[in-house]
């Protein structure tokens, strides 16, 4: 074999895989599969959702921090510029270089700055271009305090400084206060966007996991429903599997199997009621003389027949089973007396001797043989009853064919 056609065989299915792939029982599989599929898509999606939330959830925050520390900073210049605006105010009415003292106007080591906000919300172009003015600004105001304070510290003459400070504190300061504030607006509204934005994300999370939801309920109910199937069917091939193990295929009758399951119902049966039971070993006679004139199809029909006449001689308690070829035992459970086995026993014989009508138009002659076989309930086991029995059909056959023996009845 060379290796391609090795290769070829190995990936072909074999007639037994084709076989289990169709059968109600592959579907578990399939079952098994779909499921771990759906479990593994809905972690899947559980996972992305948690993910994403995740990920939006701390560039809120972040978000909300960067804005707090914008809004902080633009709150804190704001307030040095009203300190410096207010200094040169009292300053002016007071003349006391006092009020202009720089511990007055920033308490920190370091005084906010516009280059500082600037470099904080650098990421925002458009809020950068609004705040570009306001270094230039703060630099000529400071500029125009500290001589101011030169000049007071001197005893010079400031109202021409006071004068020219003023009118710039004025206009400047208007200028800073209107960036500021318009920028902190600006920050505000962008964090009010970017919030909503997250909760309709967020709700479109929600909504996405209900849908998922949903269909993985669709998911597990078809799931349910395909086991379901499978299970009833499962049960119901067990329940023919069952049936065959214990019925003869071709004539429908009870198998060697099924009468020693049946054993201990059939002896508690006639122990209740207190009568005998017996045993009758039946072999058709000539049978192989059919097979080998009309073919195996004739010798199946003849075996087809002889079990529904032995069936129309029997009561419903009763037990007829094909133990194999041409070999049947009839259990009589509930029998009165000896003398009723053998009018059962001289019926199965006379009917079988009877001809059969075969296919085609021919008939076949055949007869039986009969072994009985009688005790009272429980003193024997079927198996002791079958040997008996089996003796006597022996005798039978011995004797001519076509008739009854029975077993040793002394106990009886």
């Amino acid at each position: 074999m060379s290796l391609a056609e090795f290769f070829r065989d190995a990936h072909e299915p074999t007639s037994e895989q084709t076989e289990i792939e169709g059968s109600d029982f592959s579907g578990f599989k399939r079952v098994l599969n779909k499921g771990a599929l759906i479990f593994a898509l809905i972690i899947i999606i559980l996972f992305a959702l948690i993910f994403y939330q995740h990920q939006r959830s701390e560039e809120a925050v972040r978000s909300v921090d960067h804005t707090r520390l914008i809004i902080s900073h633009i709150d804190a210049l704001r307030t040095y510029l009203l300190n410096l605006d207010t200094a040169v105010r009292k300053y002016a009415e007071s003349r006391n270089p006092a009020d202009l003292d720089p511990s007055l106007i920033c308490r920190q080591s370091q005084c906010p700055s516009a280059g500082q906000l600037i470099v904080l919300i650098s990421t925002d172009d458009a809020q950068a271009a609004r705040l570009a003015p306001l270094p230039a600004l703060q630099s000529a105001l400071e500029a125009g305090f500290g001589a101011l304070q030169q000049r007071a510290l001197t005893g010079g003459d400031v109202t021409l400084p006071e004068r020219e400070l003023g009118g710039f504190d004025k206009s400047a300061i208007e200028q800073i206060h209107r960036i500021l504030i318009e920028t902190g607006r600006e920050e505000l509204n962008q964090l009010e966007t970017r919030e909503k934005a997250r909760i309709r994300d967020q709700n479109l999370s929600l909504l996405l996991l209900g849908v998922a939801g949903l269909w993985t309920g669709l998911a597990l109910l078809g799931l349910y429903r395909e086991t379901t199937r499978l299970i009833r069917a499962g049960i119901h091939a067990e329940q023919t599997i069952r049936q065959l193990s214990l019925r003869d295929p071709l004539t429908g009758l009870s198998n060697r199997r099924s009468l020693h399951e049946s054993e201990k119902h059939l002896i508690a049966s006639a122990k209740r009621s207190g009568k005998l039971m017996a045993v009758l070993a039946v072999d058709l006679d000539d049978f192989k003389a059919v097979n080998d004139s009309y073919g195996h199809a004739a010798g199946d029909q003849v075996l087809v027949t002889s079990a529904e006449r032995m069936k129309l001689l029997l009561r419903e308690s009763d037990v007829i089973a094909r133990f194999g070829g041409d070999e049947f035992v009839i259990v009589l459970g509930q029998i009165d007396d000896a003398e009723a086995v053998r009018e059962v026993a001289s019926r199965v014989v006379n009917s079988l001797c009877q001809p059969m009508q075969l296919a085609e138009g021919r008939t076949a002659h055949i007869g039986a043989s009969v072994g009985i076989a009688i005790c009272r309930a429980g003193k024997e086991t079927l198996e002791d009853m079958l040997k008996k029995a089996d003796t006597a059909l022996y005798v039978a056959k011995r004797d001519g064919k076509n008739t009854y023996r029975e077993a040793d009845t002394s106990d009886v």
